[in-house]
């Protein structure tokens, strides 16, 4: 999976800047607001159901949740997004094209659908195939953009990740073909009975948890132009490249794992976890640091002093994705440990930062306080979310002694 990722990522780096000094910062943050959607629906349209193809007890009612999300997945989708639809005229002002929600409609399906096959070769333990097809996946995407910028100059990096997406979409379901088969909604039935909390709390925090993560640029977009949201998407993505990487790398195996372990043995388990953790800090500590120094010379030169305010912006957004960086790998302990609820309280925490910050920013009329805020509260978060977690590992620990 790292090894996969680590490529994958590698080439990722590479197109972003090349495609950044090619499209600019509007395309970018049209880009960005894109992906914000797509992002948002697509937690919407599993459910998080998709996380009982992992935990379930044995293949056959793996395969029967991933039957029943094929359908429903492409339902909930075209339902969120033709009413998202309605809504965007009003909120966005006329300053987003309507054909980008239209696009944003047909990602967030092709994403969620990717999802879901991920996570059945997860509970499979096939991570080879997730890890070449993620390779396979960025080089395809980076070449689309490259290839429709003189076709499509703004939304050419949106039609080339749509392209790239729906290829994943056919690879997948062509090494799925044997599983799909007719469903047993009586076993469905009682697995959401089962699963109650998933629906009843999961959803709720982590739509609200994505809405806290990937609603700025759709904010800013609308309070502060395009080129603003441009900048800020990128410089996200530039700091989150390592940390994406991390996660993609270790979040579904430490998923299966900790699974394993909490029936096992939970000294393991938080030996493990804290293992993670403390290496994942370190490693984005040591990244943020030449970012912020060495690296941004480099891109300065790169872009020939174009995108205003990126040395700034990534200086402060290093606090926000450092404290991600100590949680988001290891949040799957949130339905391991059932600890939906907490995560539900912690992620409406952080949506009301977002809001408080966009609000905030826009009085003041600058953007830089937006961010600021955004990533000192941001971070606090997630801090003391993990010693949460921590905490309650030890005292698991402590009672099976």
């Amino acid at each position: 999976m790292f090894r996969g990722s680590f490529v994958s990522q590698v080439i990722a780096i590479i197109g972003t800047l090349f495609l950044a000094k090619v499209y600019g910062e509007k395309a970018y943050g049209f880009f960005g607001v894109f992906i914000s959607i797509i992002s948002i629906v697509s937690i919407l349209s599993t459910l998080q159901l998709d996380k009982c193809i992992i935990t379930s007890k044995n293949k056959k009612v793996s395969i029967n949740w991933f039957n029943f999300l094929l359908i429903l997945v492409p339902l909930i989708s075209i339902s969120v997004s033709i009413l998202l639809f309605i809504i965007s005229n009003f909120f966005f002002d006329k300053r987003l094209d309507p054909n980008i929600i239209i696009l944003a409609t047909i990602g967030s399906l092709t994403f969620a659908l990717n999802l879901i096959n991920e996570n059945y070769f997860t509970f499979n333990k096939q991570f080879s195939t997730i890890s070449n097809a993620r390779v396979f996946l960025t080089i395809g995407n980076v070449l689309l953009q490259v290839i429709l910028y003189s076709h499509y100059n703004l939304y050419g990096l949106i039609i080339g990740f749509l392209i790239s997406q729906l290829l994943l979409l056919i690879y997948y379901l062509f090494k799925n073909r044997i599983v799909i088969t007719t469903i047993n909604f009586k076993e469905i039935k009682h697995g959401i009975k089962s699963n109650a909390s998933i629906v009843k709390y999961l959803l709720p925090s982590n739509t609200i948890n994505s809405l806290a993560n990937h609603l700025m640029p759709i904010l800013i977009l609308t309070f502060f132009g395009a080129k603003e949201a441009g900048v800020y998407f990128f410089s996200i993505k530039i700091l989150g490249t390592p940390l994406f990487l991390i996660s993609s790398s270790i979040s579904q195996v430490y998923f299966q794992k900790s699974s394993e372990l909490l029936k096992e043995n939970n000294n393991k388990l938080l030996k493990l976890t804290k293992k993670i953790v403390t290496t994942n800090l370190l490693l984005m500590l040591g990244f943020l640091v030449v970012v912020n120094t060495i690296g941004m010379y480099i891109l300065e030169y790169f872009f020939n002093e174009n995108w205003d305010n990126l040395r700034l912006y990534t200086l402060i957004l290093s606090i926000l994705i450092f404290a991600r960086t100590s949680f988001n790998p290891i949040s799957n302990l949130i339905v391991v440990l059932n600890k939906n609820l907490e995560s539900l309280i912690f992620n409406i925490y952080l949506f009301i930062i977002n809001l408080i910050a966009i609000y905030v920013g826009y009085l003041k009329n600058d953007i830089t306080v937006t961010i600021f805020i955004l990533s000192i509260f941001g971070g606090i978060g997630y801090l003391l979310l993990l010693a949460y977690f921590l905490n309650h590992l030890k005292a698991i620990t402590k009672n099976n002694v």
